[in-house]
């Protein structure tokens, strides 16, 4: 697994955020709360795919949203959500971060959004701050890198992650690059009041995301990246 060698996959969870990365000859990982512990402990990397919005647009949808919607096809372009504009990144409440956005955007900013937005404000000032943690961290989504893993353009897979079919698919393309085994291994070492089987899953495919960065064979939505306001990248990477 060389070429997974200074790579880090990571995706939120219930306690912080989990890594998974291959060390020793397995599959290891680690919770961190947050996103700079999790940077801290991992400065020697190459490459940190961690499944967030980094990019943020000023006003209307991101490009990497709408094309990652259209590789992804079918049920599963919804999970994408739409990035937030930059301008709401400190709304305390859901109601007062919909205003805000509808105001810059002509968007509202739902519940489930605004679930998420403490987490993206976290990694955005993180990178904004931080001239290492750019050169390597990079945003993925783990339903395009599964569509990719499936082959492609329009290939998402059909079933729901948290569904026994769904997590069945997500394990059979994941041991076709880890092995079952360590796969298998890997998810029931991580106590399920840490992190679910599902964001065990998405931060292997994050791990095989990463693979691809370094290694230079990565794709990009969109292809050429295109930065933000503040010079940070506006894509999703597989």
């Amino acid at each position: 697994m060389e070429r997974f060698a200074g790579c880090v996959g990571v995706d939120g969870a219930k306690s912080g955020w989990i890594a998974a990365w291959w060390g020793s000859g397995a599959l290891t990982w680690q919770v961190y709360p947050d996103a700079r512990v999790l940077v801290d402990s991992h400065r020697g990397a190459r490459v940190i795919a961690v499944d967030i919005p980094i990019g943020l647009c000023e006003r209307e949808g991101r490009q990497a949203d709408i094309q990652a919607r259209s590789f992804v096809g079918g049920k599963r372009a919804s999970s994408i959500f739409s990035t937030p504009v930059r301008g709401i990144l400190d709304a305390t409440s859901q109601p007062e971060a919909s205003r805000r956005h509808r105001d810059i955007d002509g968007r509202g900013f739902g519940a489930q959004s605004f679930a998420i937005l403490p987490k993206i404000r976290q990694w955005d000032e993180l990178l904004n701050g931080d001239a290492r943690a750019r050169q390597c961290v990079r945003e993925i989504h783990p339903e395009v890198s599964f569509a990719a893993l499936n082959g492609g353009q329009g290939r998402g897979l059909v079933d729901p992650k948290r569904t026994f079919a769904g997590a069945e698919a997500r394990v059979s393309l994941l041991a076709d690059v880890f092995g079952r085994d360590a796969v298998m291994v890997l998810v029931r070492s991580v106590p399920v009041r840490q992190a679910a089987t599902d964001d065990v899953l998405d931060a292997l495919v994050a791990l095989w995301s990463a693979g691809r960065i370094a290694s230079g064979c990565a794709g990009s939505l969109p292809a050429p990246v295109v930065p933000d306001a503040t010079g940070l990248p506006a894509a999703i990477w597989y």
